[in-house]
């Protein structure tokens, strides 16, 4: 008995000295997508604040298939999981696994994007007020005098590119600027590099040096056209985006075409959601709020400098 308690306090000893605690239960993460980086840093963040925190994390990827999120939230149900990190592709998409989830007393917390149904939190930013950021920043200092706009949109009735696309445009066709501003067009690309290249190429096809300014819905399909935008000769187009992705950083404090992006942290973000919703299943923690917030912060030449960091992962 002496010899096993010794066993016993020596391994919590070398747990606590790790800073690790030992696996008591599972969780599951349902991610919408993998297509860039920012979810790549959101995967990286949940596995590692996960072992951190001493939970086993099991990740499914639904590459933008609402039918295939929902039957992988349904297999993590089964198999036996204690609490879901949802990143869901449409904010009505994952309901009945939600629902499911719940009438199992299994806590669910919406991350990045917001959900419809019975959950314990949402962690993120505050997508429409990320739109109206770039869409004042826009009006007041980069088009005072109206200009011509190209948007990249991310995923149809997804609740970021709702935000994001409405709260920008609530600003620019306010009554006050009636016919300042003219959308030339809106092209679909996923918030994928690639297609934010793609697109842009069409774009410049069809408008040339009519373009005045391109809003990407996040950093990863803006960055896409500055390269279509640089390639072609577009020199002057003026390019925004969202998500604060570090090489959107570094092209906002060279002081060239990108002006601006909004902080959206996926490490932050990641983080705390697992934090909130380990502690929930262990302790029976409710968050103060149902929408934590982490920050909703304009980046420009002004202020890039203080989150301009090439050592991290996003």
């Amino acid at each position: 008995m002496i010899k096993m308690l010794g066993h016993c306090l020596a391994a919590s000893l070398v747990l606590l000295c790790t800073g690790l605690v030992a696996e008591d239960f599972s969780i599951g993460f349902a991610h919408a997508d993998l297509n860039n980086g920012y979810y790549r840093a959101m995967d990286k963040t949940v596995r590692s604040q996960a072992l951190k925190r001493g939970v086993d994390v099991m990740v499914h990827n639904a590459d933008n298939n609402s039918v295939l999120q929902n039957q992988q939230i349904n297999a993590l149900i089964d198999q036996g999981v204690k609490g879901l990190l949802i990143d869901s592709v449409s904010e009505y998409a994952t309901m009945p696994a939600i629902k499911r989830a719940v009438r199992q007393g299994i806590a669910v917390v919406a991350i990045d994007r917001p959900l419809y149904g019975d959950y314990l939190a949402y962690v993120g930013i505050d997508q429409w007020r990320a739109g109206e950021l770039q869409g004042e920043y826009i009006a007041q200092h980069l088009l005072p005098d109206g200009g011509n706009i190209v948007m990249l949109l991310g995923i149809p009735g997804e609740a970021a590119t709702i935000g994001r696309e409405s709260g920008m445009l609530n600003v620019i066709q306010h009554p006050r600027l009636a016919g300042k501003f003219k959308i030339l067009a809106s092209y679909r690309a996923d918030y994928s590099m690639s297609l934010g290249y793609q697109k842009m190429k069409l774009a410049i096809e069809a408008f040339g040096n009519k373009i005045d300014l391109v809003y990407g819905l996040n950093d990863a399909m803006a960055l896409g056209a500055l390269k279509a935008l640089r390639e072609a000769g577009l020199t002057r187009v003026m390019v925004t985006g969202i998500d604060g992705q570090k090489e959107a950083y570094a092209e906002i404090a060279h002081g060239g075409q990108y002006k601006s992006t909004v902080i959206n942290n996926p490490t932050e973000i990641t983080r705390l959601a697992v934090d909130l919703l380990v502690d929930h299943l262990r302790t029976g923690q409710i968050p103060k709020s149902r929408d934590v917030m982490t920050g909703t912060v304009l980046v420009s030449p002004e202020n890039v400098g203080q989150y301009l960091d090439a050592a991290a992962s996003f």
